[in-house]
């Protein structure tokens, strides 16, 4: 028998409080529990553990068997309780949590047991002592609390139904702070309300609200560009102050602005050319541009650009203002020190948008100047777009400081390539009309110069030959720094207007009045004192200048064929390069930074008609030029036909003018064109005198080193201008008398004869009939031609050099020579002059010492013979050799005077 404490530990599980298990142990405890069945772990009330032990007991029934089975089934037992209670001590902690939670429900069930029974007495309690209408009132009030929700609600929801019309109605009514606020009041009412599944969808259409209200916002930020309006900036401001967006909208604000100087030149140019793609860039539709429409063009296109320009300035400027008001009310908060930092950011950044936007503009005019075709202009047109870019370059300078130096460099290389195309324009018409001018004398006052003419109007007060040396200094010198400094300022504060003032005129209204002048535009002085117009001036005062010289003339005048005392000889190509020159000085005048340049344009049209009229009128000269030519009149020629070229392909050079065919050179009875010769060479005179009389305004227009040029062509070309009259009159002069037969004449007389004769040689009664003829035909030139005392004397000059000339031809071709003979030669030449000089006028005849001098040479002795075929170097080698050999009687000295002469060389 087992005892009661064998039997409780029998029971207990099996090695639950060893600490010994050794691994062996556990592994066996694994076996047997793998070896249970599975039914054994099924729910007791579905499974009967003896029941199935009896039916599967084993076969045959024995002690030993049953023992066995009890056994086993003893340690499987044994095992699942150990495993049992293992699990459970391992879950100790949470089970105590989970009777400790239980026993908390079971405490509050009672709490709510007990609440439920007091509630229930107190319900029996109220029904005993309330009436039913007591409680109909409690349920109305409960009724109303809830239809009081359910209206805020419905309002709510009406509101925000109609937020997106109110807000079009505030932005059409351009209360833009009160669109956005409405908005922002919105969407937080809705994310308040969250728990309607309506609001929830608003609330996505007042985001899709708040969005197109700044699209609108932006919209309307943009149109500010082209007229800013003070009133809608500050309320969008203030809207954009509201979403936080106050540097963003700025950016956006100066994207728009580039776009706006953009649209304006396109929307600006497209009129002009018609239709335009959307693929076509700017610069492609500006070569669109006809020429003729090109000047009209610039204009309304400076006009648009100055809108953008203008509304910018308003607003840098409205910023201003407004900083200046808030730093005066603002303090040291951290709002205010953020408001400063974003105040300096803006400032910063409208400052950087003066220039950027001005370079916008810039590139955009340049663009069009560049692919308009600036060669086409007209004249007139040119000169106006000159004015509207110096307009543009005064309107930078107020707009943001800046000189404009890209556009002025432009515009310097553009002018100067448009004066050289014109230039070129004008040489050719030169070449036509010096080829077919008939040269004939225009019919202008014996006063006339260039300041009678229209281009010159301008410049009066500055070359008015009265008060040249005054003016020039006092005036046109200060024209380069005082004048021009003055009227920078005055445009600085006269555009100004146009930046600071709402309006709908611009700077560049000035170019749309027909009666402005090219003055007006450029801003240049006008005016013309009374002292100053001689058109005003009694005629003695006109020719105040004029009678000392007359005074001079009077004497000399009597015996003159003509008996025009004064007398300005033009043509109508002169006035035409004279009218050039104005127009060049027009432009010199407005682009003073390339006055040099136009200056030596100048000066080319007059080396062009000074070679032409040498050209054409000394091409018939049969006589030696060696004396008839000056040094300085040589190289002057050879100068500017280094500069002409002879063919139409030489592109660097003018093209030299063909010889008229029209003009009668041979004829006797117009002395050989001689009253053409003299209009041509004193038209070049004349033109001359008048570009000297430009030389000290030039001067004040140039810079001080390049004043060295002026000097050099008026001391080089201008002043030997007058050294013409000798080669071309020379060429009549030279056909007044007929050498051959005076030479024959001369070579009858006898020059060895012993006596002096009492009478002069037929041959000089000879010349002095050929002397009248062309005195006569001379006279009859004068009634078509004004001749002045100096024209007469310069033609009778030539006239007396031929002569004198001839004489020594003659002289020197007597092979024999007596004392006698050489008193006849005195006798000839003596009465010949004579006789020339009552002809002519000419006190004394000039030349005649070339004569005098030859004749007498006869009488000189060895020594001072020697001496004479040495030193005067005029006479030709042929002349000197027949003088030694008749004066000369030693052969020994006549040899060695000889050799001296052939030794030298010949300045024929």
């Amino acid at each position: 028998m087992l005892s009661e404490d064998s039997v409780e530990k029998r029971h207990e599980p099996p090695g639950v409080n060893s600490r010994s298990l050794s691994v062996a142990h556990s592994a066996a405890d694994l076996e047997v529990l793998r070896e249970i069945e599975n039914v054994y772990f099924s729910s007791p009330s579905e499974f009967d553990a003896a029941r199935y032990v009896l039916e599967h007991a084993p076969t045959p029934l024995t002690c030993e068997a049953v023992e066995l089975m009890f056994i086993k089934l003893k340690r499987q037992q044994q095992v699942v309780s150990g495993k049992a209670l293992h699990l459970i001590s391992q879950q100790r902690d949470n089970c105590d949590r989970e009777f400790a939670e239980i026993q908390n429900i079971r405490e509050q069930l009672a709490n709510t047991l007990d609440t439920c029974r007091k509630a229930r007495q107190q319900l029996s309690t109220a029904s005993n002592h309330l009436t039913i209408s007591t409680f109909i009132i409690l349920a109305n009030v409960r009724k109303r609390q809830i239809i009081i929700s359910v209206l805020k609600s419905l309002e709510l929801l009406r509101s925000l139904r109609s937020v997106e019309k109110d807000v079009a109605e505030l932005l059409s009514k351009k209360e833009y702070y009160e669109a956005i606020e409405l908005i922002l009041k919105s969407r937080k009412a809705a994310v308040s309300h969250k728990e309607y599944t309506c609001i929830a969808d608003l609330s996505s259409r007042l985001q899709d609200t708040l969005v197109m209200t700044e699209e609108k916002l932006d919209s309307v930020l943009s149109s500010i560009c082209y007229n800013f309006d003070e009133d809608v900036f500050r309320k969008l401001k203030r809207a954009y102050d509201l979403l936080g967006k106050t540097q963003a909208a700025m950016e956006q604000l100066h994207m728009h602005y580039s776009s706006a100087v953009n649209e304006s030149a396109i929307e600006t140019v497209k009129p002009f050319i018609g239709e335009v793609s959307m693929e076509m860039k700017f610069q492609e539709i500006c070569q669109g541009v006809p020429p003729n429409k090109a000047p009209s063009c610039l204009l309304n296109l400076c006009e648009k650009l100055f809108m953008v320009m203008r509304s910018y300035y308003l607003l840098v400027d409205w910023h201003s203002k407004h900083d200046e008001v808030e730093k005066s009310q603002g303090s040291n908060n951290v709002f205010d020190i953020e408001k400063n930092v974003s105040r300096e950011y803006i400032r910063q950044k409208l400052k950087a948008g003066l220039i950027r936007i001005w370079h916008d503009v810039q590139a955009k005019v340049s663009t069009f100047l560049r692919s308009s075709g600036l060669e086409d202009y007209p004249f007139e047109k040119f000169i106006q777009m000159l004015g509207i870019l110096r307009k543009l370059t005064q309107v930078a300078e107020v707009f943001c400081g800046d000189k404009s130096d890209l556009l002025q460099d432009f515009i310097k290389t553009q002018s100067v390539s448009y004066i050289k195309n014109y230039h070129r324009g004008r040489m050719e018409e030169l070449k036509l009309f010096l080829e077919n001018e008939g040269w004939e004398q225009c019919p202008v006052k014996s006063t006339f110069n260039l300041l009678n003419l229209q281009e010159f109007k301008q410049f009066k007060k500055y070359l008015n030959p009265l008060k040249a040396d005054q003016n020039i200094s006092a005036k046109t010198g200060a024209l380069s720094d005082t004048t021009s400094s003055v009227h920078s300022q005055d445009d600085s504060v006269y555009i100004a207007r146009y930046f600071k003032y709402k309006t709908t005129h611009t700077p560049f209204d000035i170019f749309r009045d027909e009666n402005i002048t090219n003055d007006d535009i450029f801003g240049l002085e006008t005016e013309l004192d009374p002292s100053d117009d001689s058109e005003d001036e009694p005629e003695e005062l006109k020719r105040d200048y004029l009678e000392e010289n007359d005074r001079d003339l009077n004497d000399k005048i009597t015996n003159s064929p003509s008996k025009v005392r004064d007398s300005v000889i033009v043509t109508n190509t002169t006035l035409s390069v004279l009218r050039n020159c104005g127009q060049y000085l027009q432009i010199s005048r407005y682009l003073p930074q390339i006055s040099l340049e136009v200056i030596m344009l100048m000066n080319q049209l007059f080396d062009y008609y000074f070679y032409a009229v040498h050209l054409f009128f000394t091409s018939d000269l049969d006589v030696a030029s060696s004396t008839l030519y000056t040094t300085k009149l040589s190289a002057a020629l050879k100068r500017i036909s280094n500069n002409i070229s002879s063919g139409e392909d030489d592109a660097k050079n003018f093209v030299c003018p063909d010889l008229p065919q029209h003009l009668d050179m041979t004829s006797e009875s117009n002395l050989h064109a001689l009253g053409e010769r003299i209009v041509a060479v004193e038209s070049a005179i004349f033109l001359a005198r008048q570009y000297e009389l430009l030389q000290p305004y030039l001067e004040t227009i140039v810079a001080q080193h390049q004043k060295m040029l002026l000097e050099h062509f008026k001391d080089n070309t201008l002043a030997v201008a007058i050294d013409l009259r000798m080669p071309v009159y020379m060429c009549s002069a030279s056909k007044a008398v007929d050498a051959r037969s005076a030479l024959i004449a001369m070579s009858q007389v006898r020059w060895d004869v012993k006596n002096v004769a009492v009478e002069n040689s037929p041959y000089v009664d000879m010349i002095v009939r050929k002397i009248q003829v062309f005195a006569l035909r001379l006279e009859n030139i004068s009634t078509k031609v004004s001749l002045n005392l100096e024209v007469i004397n310069s033609i009778w000059s030539m006239v007396s050099k031929f002569i004198v000339h001839l004489l020594v031809e003659g002289f020197s071709n007597a092979t024999k020579c007596s004392n006698g003979g050489r008193g006849l030669m005195q006798l000839d030449y003596r009465q010949l002059f004579v006789k020339l000089e009552k002809i002519s006028g000419l006190k004394p005849i000039p030349y005649q010492e070339y004569v005098d001098r030859y004749v007498k040479a006869y009488y000189l002795p060895r020594k001072g013979l020697e001496e004479f075929v040495q030193e005067r170097t005029e006479y030709s080698n042929k002349h000197l050799l027949a003088l030694v050999t008749c004066a000369c009687e030693n052969k020994r000295d006549r040899q060695a005077l000889t050799a001296i002469i052939e030794g030298r060389e010949s300045t024929i």
